[in-house]
């Protein structure tokens, strides 16, 4: 005697990955920092300097015009500071983009932009499309810099968000930039 033994249809599949439909859900929360050991304690000089409302230490524009091709999509600047690292900043550039022509345009422009490939850290690290350098003395007027100060950078995309993360200070931070670009990510889903 041969038993058969049925299936029953499966279910169908529901994607649960949240969808990000704007920049305000990629910003960090106070458990983000928490976590990541940053504060939002900033300088009066750093509110002027990226042009911060007082009592606060982000920026955005909702309707934010893309310089190289005039498409309109989000944009927000936020600074952050690490206590443990003396004079460290962490600052986090996130971008909406209004399609993927604009957001390729603008990271190839900024990620490579005026800097070496001697201060390449990854590539493809955080997704087909990233690069995590530090600053060189070959970088266009990169021998101006203070040799005590390090310029980390971490950019990446996902979907039509373009991230920029980078700290200026010590060079301990590029702990801190991997961390804030892996949790960064991890709110995509």
């Amino acid at each position: 005697m041969i038993l058969l033994l049925g299936c029953s249809p499966s279910e169908p599949t529901i994607n649960t990955t949240p969808v990000i439909s704007g920049i305000q859900e990629l910003m960090l929360d106070e458990k983000d920092l928490d976590q990541l050991r940053m504060t939002t304690a900033i300088s009066e000089s750093d509110i002027q300097m990226f042009e911060l409302s007082n009592g606060t230490n982000c920026r955005t524009d909702e309707e934010y015009t893309n310089i190289l091709d005039s498409s309109i999509g989000q944009y927000n600047i936020c600074v952050y500071n690490i206590p443990s690292l003396n004079n460290t900043q962490i600052i986090i550039e996130l971008q909406k983009f209004a399609n993927y022509e604009a957001l390729n345009n603008s990271y190839q422009y900024g990620s490579s932009h005026l800097y070496s490939v001697e201060g390449i850290i990854s590539e493809n690290d955080y997704g087909d499309q990233s690069t995590f350098r530090v600053n060189n003395e070959n970088d266009y007027m990169g021998n101006l810099n203070n040799k005590s100060i390090y310029y980390y950078h971490l950019w990446f995309t996902k979907d039509e968000f373009m991230v920029h993360i980078t700290s200026k200070g010590s060079e301990e931070a590029e702990r801190y930039i991997a961390d804030t670009g892996q949790l960064i990510l991890s709110k995509f889903g």
